[in-house]
């Protein structure tokens, strides 16, 4: 795996590419002259978990052949005020409308938090990491 990034102006706007797709990052204004052009770095992490449990619930769904009418998910992290500047806690609320039952629903949860998510694995080991579920009806 293999990304780059590249400064696109005099403060901290920068454009990553991996593989074919391009990426802006940048800082907010508050923190020390962002023009807030795209996401943060740390934006980009709790992106990554969502980005990644889903890929691994969606697919242990599919397996099983349930059908997934809606997923949405939400992350909500607090940092700590001392540098660096990591998570200090880290939420992940799904919500979805699937056929599946609550016991696959839950040992998928339960794959993507032990087994499968790698961004889960690396944001846990710095702060605890809660993944809440809520079923659309």
């Amino acid at each position: 795996m293999k990304i780059s990034l590249e400064r696109t102006d005099n403060n901290f706007g920068m454009k990553a590419i991996a593989g074919h797709h391009e990426i802006m990052l940048d800082s907010s204004p508050e923190e020390e002259g962002g023009s807030n052009k795209g996401a943060t770095p740390m934006q980009l992490m709790l992106i990554s978990l969502a980005g990644c449990s889903t890929i691994d619930i969606v697919h242990i769904l599919r397996k099983g052949r349930y059908e997934i009418t809606s997923y949405a998910s939400e992350v909500i992290a607090t940092r700590r005020e001392e540098m660096p500047r990591i998570f200090n806690k880290i939420t992940l609320l799904i919500t979805l409308e699937t056929d599946a039952p609550d016991e696959v629903l839950n040992r998928a949860i339960v794959l993507t938090k032990t087994k499968y998510c790698s961004a889960f694995a690396v944001l846990e080991a710095s702060c605890p990491v809660v993944i809440s579920v809520n079923r659309k009806t």
